[in-house]
């Protein structure tokens, strides 16, 4: 059914003209377009709505006049045949659908018995090689059953063995205490005969009552006295006049010569500067009043001490010390201080071994630091083993003499040194009793026997001492 109308803008909604009227005037209509208000394209065929709801309509662009309706129908029964036909093919399939389901399920089955048999052979295996690794490890412990008895009486003799020994090692360990108690007992008995018999150390406090006349001459004479004591006791050195008269210091003395004790020992280079050109004669100063001779004989006897100390000690001196340094001829100041901060160094080495406290310590004091060795109280003397010190405090000690010796070492030539040879010599010890330490200065150097140590420094005689400590040497080997 058909409408077409010229005065309308718009296509109504509802369509009110019957199909039969549409079909009457078919030429005029055929000359009207109108505008689909559904796809807005001119068009001269409308379908009104009934006409829509029942499906009579047809396609505009195909030449077939079959109706919508009747596609709808056909489609249905299509629908309808085409189930029909699953319905009647998943009847038939559905048997081999469930036999290709149990075939899959057989694979997947067989399979899994393939591996549970692997499994079950590799199994087998190793039960088998760990049965022959047991029956392998039963017979080893039948045989080592069967040795254990043999090894029980092994332990129990190597116990009986071990205690043995332990008890021989205690036993060892106390016989060397015993004797190390007896070495040590040895050594501060020689030690103390040492100082007592051959170098007898004392300390002589300043007097100077020598010195000055009696306090009831007048004073005129006084002064003249002192004047003339300063004129003999004063130097010209180095373009200034010197004050070499030590009387009026603490000093120490071993045998008959005398050190300072304050360690300052410049009154030997003042000597050797102002009598460079030269030995003085007996007429300008007398051997005993010469204090370069007097140093030089002391610093002798202390290396004789200091070389004794150290073999009965069994110390290995860290400077080699030879008795003739200091009395062979005239040292230079940079020799002189060099062999004195050896003996110092070689001094403070047997100190620190025998475990001597640093704080009664001096680096220049000499014989001040081995008289230390005769206190109790700050030294263990005659102990064996490593020693232990302070580091800090050794340190302070050591390290102005390794200046003076650093310093020293590049300004000598070593070639001229004395030190390697007369390994075995020994100065003439005179027969010297014991000194008064209130004795003064000039008094302990006027004795007879003063002549033959000052005699002695340039000789190397009275080898009896020596020859004795070689025999005891031989008689120890």
């Amino acid at each position: 059914m058909t409408n077409s109308s010229s005065s309308c803008s718009s296509v109504p909604l509802d369509f009110n003209l019957s199909c039969a009227s549409s079909l009457e005037t078919p030429v005029k209509s055929s000359l009207n377009w109108n505008l689909c208000p559904l796809c807005f394209r001119s068009n001269k065929v409308f379908y009104c709505k009934s006409c829509i709801n029942n499906g009579d309509f047809i396609h505009s662009t195909i030449s077939s006049a079959e109706r919508y309706g009747d596609k709808q129908i056909r489609l249905l029964q299509l629908k309808k045949e085409k189930s029909t036909i699953v319905e009647r093919c998943e009847k038939k399939m559905a048997g081999r659908v469930q036999m290709g389901l149990l075939a899959g399920q057989i694979i997947e089955t067989k399979e899994k018995i393939k591996l549970l048999r692997l499994i079950i052979k590799e199994t087998h295996e190793k039960i088998g090689k760990r049965k022959e690794e047991l029956h392998h490890l039963v017979d080893m412990n039948k045989q080592r059953a069967a040795r254990l008895p043999r090894y029980e009486e092994r332990v129990n003799k190597l116990e009986s063995y071990a205690q043995q020994k332990h008890h021989e090692a205690v036993q060892t360990k106390e016989n060397v205490e015993k004797v190390r108690v007896q070495l040590k007992q040895t050594i501060q008995t020689n030690v103390k005969q040492l100082f007592e018999y051959i170098f007898p150390i004392n300390v002589i406090k300043p007097n100077r009552s020598s010195l000055i006349s009696n306090s009831q001459e007048d004073g005129s004479e006084r002064e003249t006295v002192s004047a003339l004591l300063e004129a003999t006791h004063t130097a010209y050195v180095r373009g200034r006049w010197v004050y070499t008269d030590c009387s009026g210091e603490w000093q120490h003395s071993i045998v008959a010569p005398t050190l300072p004790a304050s360690g300052d020992y410049s009154a030997y280079n003042l000597w050797v500067s102002a009598n460079k050109d030269g030995v003085p004669g007996s007429n300008t100063e007398a051997v005993d009043h010469n204090p370069a001779y007097n140093i030089s004989a002391a610093l002798t006897f202390t290396t004789q001490l200091v070389n004794v100390l150290a073999y009965f000690l069994d110390v290995r001196l860290p400077c080699k010390l030879s008795y003739s340094e200091f009395c062979t001829n005239e040292l230079s100041e940079q020799k002189f201080t060099k062999r004195v901060a050896r003996l110092n160094a070689s001094v403070l080495h047997l100190c620190f071994s025998q475990n001597m406290k640093p704080e009664v310590l001096h680096p220049t004091r000499t014989l001040h630091n081995i008289l230390n060795f005769l206190n109790a109280e700050v030294c263990d003397l005659g102990r064996q083993g490593p020693i232990e010190v302070d580091k800090g405090l050794a340190n302070m000690l050591e390290d102005f003499l390794c200046s003076r010796l650093e310093e020293l070492t590049d300004d000598i030539d070593e070639s001229e040194d004395d030190s390697d040879h007369l390994p075995y010599e020994w100065e003439n010890v005179g027969h010297i009793g014991h000194v008064d330490a209130t004795v003064a200065n000039n008094n302990m150097l006027t004795g007879p026997n003063t002549t033959s140590m000052a005699g002695g420094l340039v000789s190397s005689a009275a080898a009896g001492i020596a020859s004795i400590f070689r025999g005891w040497g031989m008689t120890n080997r």
